[in-house]
């Protein structure tokens, strides 16, 4: 029942921050901002969580940490931004903040999905072959919705617009992460009928949720949505894909409980 509370958050959140924004009309923008930054504390907190539920030094113990250093340097970021610095010299810095927030991510998620080999679980040379096949069409999908934008924002750069390394950063990182949601699913399905399908299940469904998130704008477009209503989506899924990484590691923490682990996590998780 706690997991599937856990799985139920994330939906609740986008529905208190989606109600707040159409309420507030025209100041929708601040339910909206504090949704964003709620989130990205909310992801803090799981990934924390999750990675204080294993021994200094081990695998997962690693990964989370590694993972939730994205969602501090990305507070870090939007706390310079609130700051009010933004010079030049400071979009520098602030682009080479989100960079490195954004490798975080991609070598959290990447440690992540290799948990199942890790712990030396991983299927036959047929399953395997199909985990590539996965991961190499994942990896085009993930440079089809964020090529043009990348290389827009490159072209900003070149035109003399720092602010523009900051999108880059993040396209960067989005195009690397959603190439392992893939692989993240297969961890997933692989652990089905045990508790540890719950962490890495949210997990999937956070990966998922950012590439709608990055293919959201061009499709509003696309079906003429007022730009009001388009926004509050679009955030809205960013509040989901943040809910859901909450909820993996505080459903990662309870999966290695003491009265769980032994039956159901894999010793050489621990």
């Amino acid at each position: 029942m706690k997991y599937r509370a856990l799985a139920l958050l994330p939906l609740i959140l986008v529905v208190v921050v989606a109600t707040t924004a159409l309420a507030l009309g025209d100041r929708m923008t601040v339910a909206l901002t504090v949704g964003n930054e709620a989130g990205k504390m909310l992801a803090l907190a799981g990934g924390i969580s999750a990675a204080l539920a294993f021994e200094q030094g081990e695998y997962l113990n690693r990964a989370w940490f590694t993972y939730s250093g994205c969602y501090a340097l990305l507070l870090v970021n939007d706390a310079m931004g609130a700051a009010g610095l933004t010079s030049p010299q400071m979009m520098i810095v602030r682009g080479l903040v989100v960079l490195v927030a954004n490798g975080c991510s991609v070598g959290g998620t990447f440690m992540l999905a290799r948990a199942w080999t890790v712990a030396g679980l991983d299927e036959d040379g047929d399953a395997r072959s199909r985990r590539r096949m996965m991961f190499a069409g994942t990896a085009v999908l993930a440079l089809l919705i964020t090529g043009w934008p990348l290389s827009q924002d490159v072209h900003d750069l070149v035109r003399g617009r720092p602010v523009a390394l900051i999108s880059i950063a993040s396209d960067l990182g989005d195009t690397f992460t959603l190439a392992l949601v893939a692989p993240v699913m297969q961890t997933a399905l692989a652990l089905r009928g045990g508790v540890l399908r719950w962490p890495w299940g949210m997990l999937t469904m956070s990966g998922i949720s950012w590439i709608v998130y990055d293919t959201t704008s061009d499709l509003l477009i696309l079906w003429h949505v007022g730009p009001g209503l388009a926004l509050v989506a679009s955030e809205c899924v960013r509040v989901l894909a943040n809910g859901w990484i909450f909820s993996a590691g505080v459903a990662q923490r309870l999966a290695v409980a003491p009265d769980e682990r032994v039956s159901q996590v894999p010793p050489e998780w621990l």
